[in-house]
This record gives structure tokens, sequence and C-alpha cells, in this order.
């Protein structure tokens, strides 16, 4: 294999990744009655998933994100949520423009799973012990957000420990795990598991549920 080919491989592989994540996402927000999922909420539901993934002794799928003032979106991402719907496996509904300034405007829709076609593959993955995991993983921090009403879900990026950590500004890129090791939110879901009066056993599912309710008690004004 050339040099040059190592590259669109890694591309290939990192965007199969990404789908098979998204075919997962959509079958647990299915499950937990929480869908069609906005695109923003969508992506917001994605970086959780990056961010808290350490929890769960797995990788994140990307490991920065460019912090938004209106929430984490990644373009990547949306390019292969767009291959999933031309493909079939996921359908987009209540298309719309939305204005971004005076001059520019984006395209914004819901998207939901479309089983027929999605099946076979969530079937496939659960075969594969790493793959399974991690639906595993997705399913519980779905189900763990679905407590939540749709607004406070949009809203709780607002105080989760990294994207919410004043240090980056808007417009700057978040790295908690492509160079650099550093993840509040893993270590904050960890900080808040270990709270757990002692003797008690706190799984990385229980972790993942506490931590997002730590985050729903302060978007509710606790500290």
């Amino acid at each position: 294999m050339s040099e040059s080919s190592r590259p669109q491989e890694d591309q290939f592989a990192a965007s199969i990744r990404r789908r098979v994540r998204l075919v997962v996402l959509l079958k647990a927000s299915l499950d937990a009655g929480i869908d069609p999922l906005p695109a923003l909420r969508l992506h917001l539901i994605a970086y959780l998933a990056n961010v808290l993934s350490p929890v769960w002794d797995m990788p994140s799928v990307d490991g920065t994100v460019l912090k938004r003032s209106g929430g984490p979106f990644y373009p990547d991402l949306q390019r292969d949520l767009d291959r999933l719907v031309g493909l079939g496996v996921a359908r987009v509904e209540g298309l719309k423009h939305v204005e971004i300034d005076a001059e520019h405007y984006r395209l914004e829709g819901s998207y939901r799973l479309n089983p027929d076609l999605a099946d076979p593959i969530l079937g496939h993955l659960e075969t594969m012990p790493d793959e399974a995991a991690s639906a595993h993983f997705l399913r519980e921090l779905v189900l763990a957000l679905s407590a939540l009403s749709d607004a406070e879900i949009d809203r709780v990026i607002n105080e989760d420990a990294t994207y919410a950590d004043p240090h980056f500004s808007a417009d700057n890129v978040i790295d908690f795990g492509e160079w650099l090791d550093v993840n509040y939110s893993a270590a904050s879901a960890e900080k808040v598991g270990s709270l757990v009066e002692t003797g008690a056993v706190v799984g990385a599912s229980e972790k993942v549920h506490l931590y997002v309710r730590h985050l729903r008690r302060r978007l509710q004004g606790a500290r």
C-alpha cells in the first residue's frame, strides 16, 4: 500500500465508524421515544457520546470539536448523516431553511431511522463485541437524556464540564482526545460516580446516568 493511499483509507474508515455510530444513535433515540432528532440535537448527543466514551473505556470517534455558541456541530458527521439519508437508512423530515445571518442560510431538518434497512446493519453489529459494547453505551446515554425535556437536552451543553469550560471561547477548537488527554466531562462523570454512598457498585451505565442527572440539576439552578 502506498503512503498516499493511507490517508484516504483512514478517512474512509473514520467515515464508516461515524455512520455506524449514527445508525446506533438513531436506533437508541427511536427506542427511547425521542425521535425524530433535530440536526443540532443529534450533533449534541454525538458530542456527549464522544466526550463520555472514556467512561466506558472506549476511544472517542472524534476527539475534537469546534465550539460554537449554538452548540457542537461536526461537518464530517453531517456529511455521513446525509449519506445515510441518500442510502435510505435514515429519513429526514421537516426540512426548512434557517437564517444564519443576512446573507447565509442553512438547511435543517429532523432525522429518524428507517428500521427496514437499518435492522440488518444493527443485527450484524451485535455479532461484533466492540460494536455491541459501543451500542450499549449509546443506548444508556440516550436513555439518560430521554428523562430530560427537549429544551433541557438542547441546553444541557451549557453545563457540560468540557464544552462550558470558560478557557475555551467560541469559534475555538476544543481538544479532549485528539492530541490532548484532558477530558473534564469524563472526569466529572467519574467524580459524580464516586460520590455514591460507600459500598455501592457504580458501573459505567450508572456514571453516565448520574452525570446527565447532574447536568440537569445544574440547569435547574443547583450547584
